[in-house]
Protein backbone atom coordinates (compact mmCIF):
# COMPACT_ATOMS: atom_id res chain seq x y z
CA UNK A 1 0.00 0.00 0.00
CA UNK A 2 1.54 3.43 -1.34
CA UNK A 3 1.93 6.65 1.00
CA UNK A 4 -1.64 8.08 0.34
CA UNK A 5 -3.49 4.84 0.29
CA UNK A 6 -1.98 4.66 3.94
CA UNK A 7 -3.16 8.09 4.83
CA UNK A 8 -6.58 7.61 3.57
CA UNK A 9 -7.03 4.19 4.87
CA UNK A 10 -5.68 5.64 8.80
CA UNK A 11 -7.87 9.13 8.19
CA UNK A 12 -10.95 7.32 8.02
CA UNK A 13 -10.40 5.70 11.16
CA UNK A 14 -9.29 8.84 12.67
CA UNK A 15 -12.12 10.47 11.28
CA UNK A 16 -14.74 7.97 12.37
CA UNK A 17 -13.36 7.95 15.38
CA UNK A 18 -12.96 11.76 16.72
CA UNK A 19 -14.69 13.47 13.88
CA UNK A 20 -13.18 16.32 11.99
CA UNK A 21 -12.28 18.69 14.64
CA UNK A 22 -10.55 16.04 17.15
CA UNK A 23 -8.29 14.36 14.53
CA UNK A 24 -5.09 15.87 14.32
CA UNK A 25 -2.81 15.44 11.09
CA UNK A 26 0.04 14.69 13.18
CA UNK A 27 -1.57 11.82 14.65
CA UNK A 28 -2.89 10.72 11.51
CA UNK A 29 0.55 10.67 10.24
CA UNK A 30 2.19 8.67 12.78
CA UNK A 31 -0.57 6.19 12.40
CA UNK A 32 0.66 5.98 8.70
CA UNK A 33 4.05 6.16 8.96
CA UNK A 34 4.06 9.56 6.82
CA UNK A 35 5.16 13.30 7.62
CA UNK A 36 3.38 16.49 7.98
CA UNK A 37 4.59 17.52 3.90
CA UNK A 38 3.00 13.95 2.59
CA UNK A 39 -0.66 14.67 3.54
CA UNK A 40 -0.02 18.66 1.89
CA UNK A 41 1.32 17.00 -1.21
CA UNK A 42 -1.43 14.52 -1.49
CA UNK A 43 -4.16 16.14 -0.13
CA UNK A 44 -3.65 19.66 0.61
CA UNK A 45 -4.93 20.10 4.11
CA UNK A 46 -7.17 18.11 6.58
CA UNK A 47 -10.17 19.56 5.47
CA UNK A 48 -9.12 18.59 1.94
CA UNK A 49 -8.25 15.22 3.42
CA UNK A 50 -11.72 14.64 4.97
CA UNK A 51 -13.00 15.28 1.62
CA UNK A 52 -10.86 12.28 -0.16
CA UNK A 53 -12.45 10.02 2.68
CA UNK A 54 -15.88 11.03 2.21
CA UNK A 55 -15.38 10.67 -2.08
CA UNK A 56 -13.77 7.33 -1.32
CA UNK A 57 -17.29 7.01 1.01
CA UNK A 58 -19.82 7.58 -2.06
CA UNK A 59 -17.65 5.70 -4.59
CA UNK A 60 -18.13 2.84 -2.53
CA UNK A 61 -22.10 3.44 -1.87
CA UNK A 62 -22.42 4.39 -5.44
CA UNK A 63 -20.41 0.59 -6.46
CA UNK A 64 -22.62 -0.73 -4.26
CA UNK A 65 -26.35 0.77 -4.91
CA UNK A 66 -25.92 2.26 -7.91
CA UNK A 67 -28.93 4.66 -8.63
CA UNK A 68 -30.40 2.65 -11.15
CA UNK A 69 -29.77 -0.59 -9.57
CA UNK A 70 -28.95 -2.63 -12.44
CA UNK A 71 -31.72 -1.68 -14.63
CA UNK A 72 -31.08 -2.37 -18.57
CA UNK A 73 -30.82 0.33 -20.84
CA UNK A 74 -34.34 1.35 -22.00
CA UNK A 75 -35.99 0.76 -18.55
CA UNK A 76 -39.76 2.81 -17.97
CA UNK A 77 -39.91 5.72 -16.01
CA UNK A 78 -41.61 4.35 -13.29
CA UNK A 79 -38.83 1.17 -13.19
CA UNK A 80 -36.03 3.98 -13.00
CA UNK A 81 -37.90 5.76 -10.37
CA UNK A 82 -38.53 2.79 -7.88
CA UNK A 83 -34.37 1.78 -8.81
CA UNK A 84 -33.71 5.51 -7.70
CA UNK A 85 -35.63 4.95 -4.26
CA UNK A 86 -34.31 1.81 -3.64
CA UNK A 87 -30.42 2.55 -3.81
CA UNK A 88 -31.14 5.91 -2.17
CA UNK A 89 -32.68 3.78 0.48
CA UNK A 90 -30.12 1.14 0.92
CA UNK A 91 -27.70 3.63 1.56
CA UNK A 92 -29.50 5.26 4.48
CA UNK A 93 -29.92 2.25 5.73
CA UNK A 94 -26.16 1.99 5.46
CA UNK A 95 -24.27 -1.71 5.64
CA UNK A 96 -23.98 -2.10 9.13
CA UNK A 97 -19.78 -1.74 9.44
CA UNK A 98 -19.27 0.88 12.78
CA UNK A 99 -16.95 3.09 10.99
CA UNK A 100 -19.04 3.28 8.07
CA UNK A 101 -22.25 4.30 10.09
CA UNK A 102 -20.02 7.26 11.50
CA UNK A 103 -18.52 8.48 8.90
CA UNK A 104 -22.13 8.86 7.06
CA UNK A 105 -23.20 10.61 10.22
CA UNK A 106 -20.39 12.65 9.64
CA UNK A 107 -21.21 13.47 5.45
CA UNK A 108 -24.94 13.64 6.78
CA UNK A 109 -23.88 16.81 8.90
CA UNK A 110 -21.66 18.27 6.07
CA UNK A 111 -24.64 18.08 3.54
CA UNK A 112 -26.53 19.82 6.29
CA UNK A 113 -24.09 22.13 6.84
CA UNK A 114 -21.33 22.46 4.28
CA UNK A 115 -17.70 23.69 4.58
CA UNK A 116 -16.01 25.36 2.00
CA UNK A 117 -14.68 22.18 0.97
CA UNK A 118 -17.94 20.26 -0.26
CA UNK A 119 -18.87 21.77 -3.01
CA UNK A 120 -17.16 19.55 -4.86
CA UNK A 121 -18.63 16.67 -3.92
CA UNK A 122 -21.89 17.98 -4.23
CA UNK A 123 -20.48 18.76 -7.84
CA UNK A 124 -19.35 15.26 -8.51
CA UNK A 125 -21.98 12.93 -6.63
CA UNK A 126 -25.02 15.19 -5.38
CA UNK A 127 -25.86 17.39 -8.61
CA UNK A 128 -25.95 14.72 -11.28
CA UNK A 129 -28.23 12.46 -9.03
CA UNK A 130 -30.33 14.92 -8.21
CA UNK A 131 -30.47 15.79 -12.30
CA UNK A 132 -31.50 12.35 -12.97
CA UNK A 133 -34.14 12.27 -10.67
CA UNK A 134 -35.41 15.42 -12.13
CA UNK A 135 -35.41 14.12 -15.64
CA UNK A 136 -37.21 10.79 -13.78
CA UNK A 137 -39.99 13.06 -12.39
CA UNK A 138 -40.25 15.20 -15.62
CA UNK A 139 -40.29 12.10 -17.72
CA UNK A 140 -43.46 10.91 -15.53
CA UNK A 141 -45.05 14.32 -15.77
CA UNK A 142 -47.25 15.64 -18.91
CA UNK A 143 -45.09 17.10 -21.33
CA UNK A 144 -44.36 20.70 -20.65
CA UNK A 145 -45.23 20.38 -17.04
CA UNK A 146 -44.05 23.48 -15.22
CA UNK A 147 -40.92 23.25 -14.13
CA UNK A 148 -41.91 24.54 -10.38
CA UNK A 149 -43.99 20.99 -10.13
CA UNK A 150 -41.13 19.37 -11.42
CA UNK A 151 -38.92 20.37 -8.95
CA UNK A 152 -41.46 20.26 -5.90
CA UNK A 153 -42.55 16.57 -6.84
CA UNK A 154 -38.20 15.90 -7.14
CA UNK A 155 -37.78 17.55 -3.22
CA UNK A 156 -41.05 15.81 -2.23
CA UNK A 157 -39.45 12.23 -3.30
CA UNK A 158 -36.43 13.08 -1.50
CA UNK A 159 -37.64 14.00 1.92
CA UNK A 160 -39.76 11.21 1.82
CA UNK A 161 -36.70 9.29 1.82
CA UNK A 162 -34.10 11.39 4.00
CA UNK A 163 -36.14 11.92 6.59
CA UNK A 164 -35.33 8.26 7.23
CA UNK A 165 -31.99 9.24 7.54
CA UNK A 166 -32.03 12.89 9.09
CA UNK A 167 -35.48 12.05 11.56
CA UNK A 168 -33.84 8.89 11.97
CA UNK A 169 -33.53 9.11 16.36
CA UNK A 170 -36.74 10.71 16.55
CA UNK A 171 -38.84 7.65 14.54
CA UNK A 172 -37.20 5.22 16.66
CA UNK A 173 -38.15 7.38 19.56
CA UNK A 174 -41.91 8.27 18.78
CA UNK A 175 -42.96 5.75 15.94
CA UNK A 176 -39.97 2.86 16.15
CA UNK A 177 -42.23 0.30 14.49
CA UNK A 178 -41.88 2.64 10.97
CA UNK A 179 -38.29 2.32 11.57
CA UNK A 180 -36.07 1.47 8.15
CA UNK A 181 -34.67 -1.10 10.57
CA UNK A 182 -38.63 -1.92 11.72
CA UNK A 183 -40.05 -2.13 7.77
CA UNK A 184 -36.85 -3.22 6.22
CA UNK A 185 -35.67 -1.13 2.85
CA UNK A 186 -37.23 -3.20 0.36
CA UNK A 187 -41.39 -2.44 2.26
CA UNK A 188 -40.15 0.93 2.54
CA UNK A 189 -38.85 1.59 -1.11
CA UNK A 190 -41.83 0.14 -2.55
CA UNK A 191 -43.98 2.24 -0.59
CA UNK A 192 -42.25 5.85 -1.05
CA UNK A 193 -42.47 4.41 -4.91
CA UNK A 194 -46.19 4.12 -4.61
CA UNK A 195 -46.74 7.14 -2.59
CA UNK A 196 -44.57 9.22 -5.02
CA UNK A 197 -46.20 7.85 -8.06
CA UNK A 198 -49.77 9.05 -6.67
CA UNK A 199 -48.32 12.79 -5.69
CA UNK A 200 -47.13 12.63 -8.64
CA UNK A 201 -50.59 11.79 -10.74
CA UNK A 202 -52.18 14.48 -8.43
CA UNK A 203 -49.64 17.06 -9.62
CA UNK A 204 -50.38 16.57 -13.07
CA UNK A 205 -52.91 19.08 -12.97
CA UNK A 206 -51.80 21.11 -9.69
CA UNK A 207 -51.48 25.19 -10.81
CA UNK A 208 -51.01 26.63 -7.18
CA UNK A 209 -53.30 28.94 -7.67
Amino acid sequence: MDTKQRILQVAREAFAENGVKDATVRDICAKAGANMAAIHYHFGSKEKLFMAVLTELMLSSEKRYPSDMGLAPGASAQDRLRAYITSLLYRIAGSGDAQEEKLNKLFTQEFCDPSENFGELMERFIKPQHTQLLGIVRELLPKGAEERTVQLCTSGILGHCLLFDNLRQMILRICPQISLDALGVEFVAKFVFEFSLAGIAQAKGFKGE
